[in-house]
């Protein structure tokens, strides 16, 4: 089903929001589907995955690829026999984007903590950047997941002539107030660890023990009891598994890019932007989803629609936690799919 997979390199340096040029910036992507007039659909994915929706599986517990099984396929929200799909991976993300890990050409050494601190903005420049280099002035839709829900709308504010709708899963304006600050504290708890070393470890190696320990806080945000209990046979089981994911992720997620993608999580608040969306948009919310409760994507969608948005809420229920919703998208074909059939 991949009709191509590839690495866009920008012809000119990328602006960032906190001052200076990235130059030779590389966008990793994946393309699902033939194109055919306005039928791209860009896919942005959430903090800990990458732009490989459909996989392959890893070997490990933690499967940063594959989410977008249940998502992509004939008669699925997003049909690559009438939809042309891009899956891009988010500036700061070590899986093919620039990124802590990328070499510097000028050194021959990893970029590591010389790469600054990135925001949403950033992301959505390098996904334009990306679609202008692919001869895409408009597409039908983004459709974000968690973080790449919020880089979608950015994107929207940002340009709003090149989308006619905008998909959100499990994404508000911004994190609730407290997990906001949790999770930027991610980035104080790694340069505490005497393994970090100022960001200068050696790959494959640096601060894991704290890694671990983050994983597994994101984890529980991301997994409820009762989809746990649910899933594994008991919770013991699902401890177990929890623990093996944090294991392997701690082993393969780059601490200093883990930082960058944080960040501008926790840094990110769309308020401000929201009115500049022309693009439909379609919000959905997971009943039980912790890090985009009910009452903030409600709060979202009242905030786009007093700007004049034309924007639609939809509600999962059952189970509806954040790290579920990419399980459970039966529930959200039919919204899904009409939504984009009416877009123009």
């Amino acid at each position: 089903m991949i009709q191509a997979t590839g690495t866009h390199l920008l012809t000119v340096p990328l602006p960032l929001e906190e001052g200076g040029l990235l130059d030779g910036t590389q966008v990793a992507y994946e393309t699902y589907g033939e194109p055919s007039g306005e039928n791209s659909v860009v896919l942005l994915h959430d903090m800990a995955s990458s732009h490989r929706a459909l996989g392959p599986p890893e070997s490990t517990a933690y499967q940063p690829s594959g989410w977008g099984r249940e998502l992509i396929g004939e008669k699925r929200p997003l049909d690559p026999t009438s939809l042309h799909i891009i899956s891009a991976n988010l500036l700061g993300s070590p899986f093919g984007t620039t990124s802590p890990i990328t070499e510097d050409p000028f050194t021959g050494q990893t970029l590591g903590p010389a790469l600054p601190l990135l925001s949403t903005l950033d992301m959505a420049r390098a996904v334009a950047a990306l679609l202008r280099g692919m001869g895409l002035k408009r597409v039908r839709a983004l459709v974000g997941v968690g973080l790449g829900g919020l880089v979608a709308l950015r994107l929207a504010a940002l340009f709003p002539e090149l989308t006619a709708g905008v998909v959100t899963i499990g994404a508000a304006r911004a994190l609730p107030e407290a997990l906001r600050e949790r999770i930027g504290m991610f980035h104080q708890l790694l340069w505490m660890d005497p393994e970090f070393k100022e960001g200068f470890y050696r790959l494959g190696s640096g601060p894991q023990r704290t890694m671990r320990k983050l994983r597994l806080e994101h984890l529980k945000l991301l997994y409820g009891r009762e989809y746990l209990t649910a899933r594994y046979r008991d919770i013991t089981a699902a401890e177990k598994a929890l623990e093996a994911d944090a294991d392997d992720f701690a082993r393969t997620f780059d601490p200093n890019a883990w930082i960058l993608m944080s960040t501008a999580y926790a840094g990110c608040d769309l308020t401000e932007y929201l009115p500049k969306v022309q693009a439909k948009v379609l919000l959905i919310a997971g009943a039980s989803d912790i890090l985009a409760p009910p009452a903030r994507v409600r709060e979202t969608y009242h905030l786009l629609s007093a700007a004049g948005v034309h924007a639609r809420y939809h509600e999962l229920q059952g189970a509806g936690d954040h790290g579920a919703l990419l399980t459970e998208t039966r529930r959200m074909h039919g919204p899904v799919r009409d939504f984009l059939r009416r877009l123009r």
